[in-house]
């Protein structure tokens, strides 16, 4: 694990340096006639000055870096249109000129795929932060659904479930700025903000007529990666994302497990995982193999292909393994989840993930211009399947009680412009009601009961056999 981590930030750095610089594609130069109808509706629409011109310039920038970089091949001139098509409603000389360009590029990008985007530079600063783990805001997780912000769930101990926040809540005004019409990056700029400043935000709720409105006062979020803990002698290491040093964290929770009890097995959950870093991924993957492939990036230009392996240290060598995911496990955690199951390390259990099996690399376009972050390659498994849209399926489906389920799970599949990806995933091995497997104690949740039911009984057959009847499921 030691050889692979020093190895890799060196990979990321060429990766990330690839995407920025010169491809072998083939395909033709974006010149100045192709972006002509962009730029001229531009300079026509905004205002006059030092910052029509640099934004006027960040057009080709940004247009010809997709060009070269973009998975699959490009047609500029979609682009060009998409973006000329919000500039052409604007008075002549009316726009200011960083707003107007942020609109019309992401309306060109946003014709790509559902991830790709322009960030200016405070969104550009929210995704530093987000990388640190430390940030101003609100504390919760959102999605976007019919052009509103959704909440998935509440941060414990933050503004928003302070505030009286609930899962499918869905925000329709921020302040004086209404909602519909914005991009999610947008909205969760919004969202963000120097701790101790306020903010409202008006809410639409299921079961009211009226909607309402709710006054917060931003606070330092932070977010912690990893939890631990013994169960028994199952050691369990949740997860809740990759933007951070998790290998090293991983390492120092088993380090720090074992001192204590050596485990019997190894519970990794990653419900409710967004992803992260794709450098954290691979070698939270490296943690629990000793060989095989973990990863493969399959990107247009030479830059953009990569296959990583695991090398010869693996810690709990041996331990029997279940990895548990839902349909928001997502992007890094699915690189996981399939790294470790197409190796046969771990069985994994829960619902069908998310289905986001693309790579996007953000570059920085200068000093207070923003960056691009762009979609640059799709990865696959160590079986050479990719989850993009189907997901990675679980070994065993863990079906939860239908009033557990406060927010409807929307999935990569669901999104527009969503990029083609693999077939379905092989159906699963075994398909369980979670109430029906027996809870050691009241604070451990039924997905995990399953899973430490499984490590007991040590095989899909016995655990089946071992599970409480149906009838007698109706109790809990």
């Amino acid at each position: 694990m030691t050889r692979l981590l020093r190895a890799l930030p060196p990979l990321a750095a060429t990766w990330l340096l690839a995407a920025a610089g010169a491809s072998l594609a083939a395909s033709p130069a974006v010149t100045d006639e192709m972006l002509a109808p962009l730029t001229s509706a531009y300079v026509q629409a905004v205002k006059p000055g030092e910052q029509a011109e640099l934004h006027r310039e960040l057009f080709g920038t940004v247009l010809r870096r997709v060009q070269r970089s973009y998975p699959r091949e490009v047609d500029v001139s979609e682009l060009v249109a998409a973006a000329v098509k919000t500039i052409e409603p604007l008075e002549p000389q009316s726009g200011e000129p960083a707003e107007v360009f942020t609109k019309a590029i992401n309306a060109a990008l946003a014709t790509l795929d559902p991830h790709s985007r322009y960030l200016d530079a405070r969104a550009q600063s929210n995704q530093r932060s987000s990388i640190t783990g430390s940030f101003g805001g609100l504390g919760m997780e959102v999605d976007m659904v019919d052009g509103l912000v959704r909440v998935v769930a509440p941060m414990a101990g933050t503004p928003a479930a302070r505030a009286g926040l609930q899962s499918g809540d869905l925000i329709v005004r921020f302040d004086d700025q209404p909602v519909l019409g914005m991009a999610l990056p947008e909205a969760i700029s919004l969202m963000r903000g120097k701790a101790g400043t306020p903010i409202s935000l008006m809410i639409r709720r299921a079961g009211r007529e009226d909607e309402f409105k709710v006054s917060m006062v931003r606070d330092t979020i932070r977010t912690q990666l990893l939890r631990w803990s013994m169960e028994g002698d199952v050691l369990v290491l949740r997860l809740s994302s990759f933007m951070g040093t998790v290998s090293a964290m991983l390492e120092k929770a088993i380090a720090d497990a074992t001192a204590i009890r050596t485990p019997r097995a190894v519970v990794l959950d990653m419900r409710g995982n967004p992803g992260g870093l794709l450098v954290q991924a691979v070698t939270t993957a490296d943690v629990f193999l000793s060989a095989g492939d973990i990863v493969s990036l399959r990107g247009r230009t030479p830059g953009n292909r990569r296959t990583w392996q695991a090398d010869a240290v693996e810690q709990l060598a041996g331990v029997p393994m279940v990895v548990l995911i839902d349909g928001r496990s997502a992007s890094a955690a699915e690189l996981v989840a399939a790294a470790l199951q197409e190796n046969g390390r771990a069985t994994v259990m829960g619902q069908r993930s998310f289905g986001k099996g693309s790579v996007q690399t953000t570059v920085s376009l200068g000093a207070d211009k923003g960056a691009l972050k762009l979609t640059t390659a799709l990865y696959h498994g160590p079986s050479g399947r990719t989850v993009q849209r189907t997901g990675v399926g679980p070994d065993v489906e863990l079906v939860a009680a239908r009033a557990t389920t406060a927010v409807a799970a929307r999935r990569e599949a669901d999104r527009p412009r969503a990029l083609p990806g693999a077939d379905e995933p092989l159906p699963p091995k075994a398909r369980v009601e979670q109430s029906r497997c027996a809870l050691p104690r009241k604070d451990v949740d039924p997905a995990l009961a399953c899973a430490l039911a499984f490590l007991e009984a040590g095989g899909i057959e016995t655990f089946l056999a071992a599970l409480e009847p149906e009838e007698a499921a109706a109790s809990y």
